[in-house]
């Protein structure tokens, strides 16, 4: 059921933040943010996206690893499953 309720939820933050995107207050980026890190252990697409990002994005990728202990497991999950480098 957890699944179900992450994916919907997800999916309403990406929309609704798609539609505030354009007002200069950031809160488009912080939907889309939460959003996506909710839909991405369920869909490989966002994965490659995330995973893409953080390999451009060192910075990214070292935040993400500094903060990984401090987030629920939803986004625990999202950030294990999408590190750029598997082998590490």
């Amino acid at each position: 059921m957890l699944p179900i309720v992450h994916q919907v939820f997800g999916s309403l933050l990406v929309v609704a933040g798609l539609i505030v995107l354009p007002l200069p207050i950031p809160f488009g980026l912080i939907m889309l943010t939460i959003g996506f890190a909710l839909l991405a252990p369920y869909i490989p697409a966002v994965q490659r996206l995330i995973r893409h990002m953080r390999g451009k994005w060192p910075n990214l990728d070292g935040t993400l690893r500094r903060w990984h202990h401090r987030m629920p497991p939803v986004i625990k999950s999202t950030i294990d499953k999408t590190h750029p480098h598997p082998a590490e």
